[in-house]
């Protein structure tokens, strides 16, 4: 499979996915999302913010018919070195519910006094609960 953008008509498909994994879609007007797609259907997805060199990971999300399968790890990667083509030398993501995943793939729990104040731009940063986890990795 082949990480592709989702474009403006794909996008309500990558916010019911979301939904589906029970993430939000706030704010992804401002991000670019990029998917999967087997037989016509998503079936991953997740969405970059871009700062500068840095970028806020965005909505990774598998259809839970594909979950278990190695699939989010391999669209991690596959979003971290898109990341890299666009000229981010760092990721940040918050999350609620899967840091053990992302600490597995190299991302590091943060306080968010440490954050780039350039995240405090995303729509994200101010909608998703305090008590959410900020994870950085730098990617150079």
């Amino acid at each position: 499979m082949q990480l592709e953008p989702i474009t403006s008509d794909q996008q309500p498909t990558f916010e019911q996915l979301l939904s589906t994994v029970g993430l939000g879609n706030e704010g992804l007007a401002t991000a670019q999302a990029y998917g999967w797609w087997q037989d016509g259907n998503l079936v991953a997805g997740g969405a970059l913010e871009i700062y500068g060199e840095l970028g806020l990971l965005r909505s990774v999300a598998v259809t839970p018919d594909q979950q278990n399968q190695g699939l989010g790890a391999t669209l991690l990667a596959a979003l971290e070195q898109q990341a890299q083509r666009q000229g981010m030398q760092t990721l940040y993501l918050l999350t609620t519910s899967a840091a053990k995943f992302f600490a597995t793939h190299g991302y590091q729990p943060i306080p968010r006094a440490e954050a780039d104040s350039r995240l405090h731009a995303s729509a994200q940063w101010g909608s998703i609960c305090s008590s959410a986890t900020l994870m950085v990795k730098h990617l150079v």
